[in-house]
């Protein structure tokens, strides 16, 4: 654990620690030593709260130890060498913001040119879906045609709490035929049901967003579950929750558009836009691909 200064233990201001010398600064660490006495002495507490007073005399004896490290008249040296240290401080506060926007100046930088080149793969590989297909040696979202894609349903996955539940629960498919119509096998399905509701946006790494957290999120329907997780008085972070397959376009425009790629490609999780959730501003999640066959 790192150790205070003792003129922050009083309280003391980097700047003015900078600006005043000697018997100057001694008298201002005095004047701040007896405020604070003043304040914290355990004899000011009620004598009913004994937390209270341990706690005052903690504090007072850390108060005291401060003092005597900055004792001008017995240790002149000492104060110095605080001094000279906490006066540091009074630039680094400008230097840790010039730090982190630095950083995040470099994070834009990224994704600004992870945007622009996927927009620009949007915009060329449609124009020659062969030459594309040959080079990349990947199914482009743009010609899907004779393709079935199976991808695990992360609402499902994260939802699921019974360790009963069947190998497969989680498992959808997405076929396309010879004219690239699109039909759903949904989880424990038997049977593909065609829809012409939905629009592919495309795929992003899954390595390149944590998801779950930027989810929709909801009530469990599960009452043992909110019985159990939701405790009177639990943090907000600890409760449980349900997530659903979808966000709203602010989040995905700002941790996935900028990762977003016109490829079908295995390990990568599958947007889409549904009819039914667009004047909503909705971005549907179809899921992580896991496997992508001819049909």
């Amino acid at each position: 654990m790192k150790t205070r200064n003792p003129f922050e233990t009083l309280g003391i201001a980097p700047a003015m620690v900078r600006d005043l010398e000697g018997k100057e600064l001694f008298s201002l660490v005095k004047a701040s030593y007896r405020a604070l006495m003043l304040i914290y002495h355990p004899d000011r507490s009620p004598l009913h709260d004994q937390d209270l007073k341990i706690q005052r005399t903690k504090k007072v004896a850390e108060i005291n130890l401060a003092f005597e490290k900055l004792d001008h008249d017995r240790d002149p040296a000492s104060l110095e060498h605080y001094q000279q240290l906490y006066a540091r401080r009074v630039g680094e506060g400008w230097k840790k913001t010039i730090r982190q926007l630095n950083r995040e100046i470099l994070d834009l930088n990224s994704n600004n040119e992870n945007l622009s080149q996927g927009y620009l793969r949007h915009l060329l590989e449609p124009c020659f879906p062969d030459l594309a297909e040959h080079v990349s040696g990947i199914t482009s979202i743009f010609h899907l045609k004779n393709r079935i894609v199976g991808l695990q349903d992360i609402a499902i996955n994260h939802n699921v709490r019974s360790l009963t539940w069947m190998l497969g629960t989680n498992y959808k498919e997405i076929k396309f035929d010879a004219e690239g119509r699109m039909s759903y096998k949904l989880p424990c399905r038997k049977r593909f049901i065609q829809v012409n509701f939905i629009k592919l946006l495309g795929t992003v790494d899954k390595d390149k967003v944590d998801l779950v957290p930027l989810l929709d999120r909801v009530t469990p329907k599960d009452q043992a579950v909110r019985l159990e997780k939701w405790k009177k008085g639990a943090p907000e972070d600890l409760k449980c929750f349900d997530v659903l397959n979808t966000m709203s376009a602010e989040k995905f425009q700002r941790h996935c558009l900028p990762f977003l790629k016109p490829d079908m490609q295995e390990g990568s999780f599958l947007f889409s836009l549904h009819r039914n959730t667009v004047q909503e501003k909705r971005i549907n999640l179809e899921g992580l691909i896991i496997r992508t066959h001819p049909s």
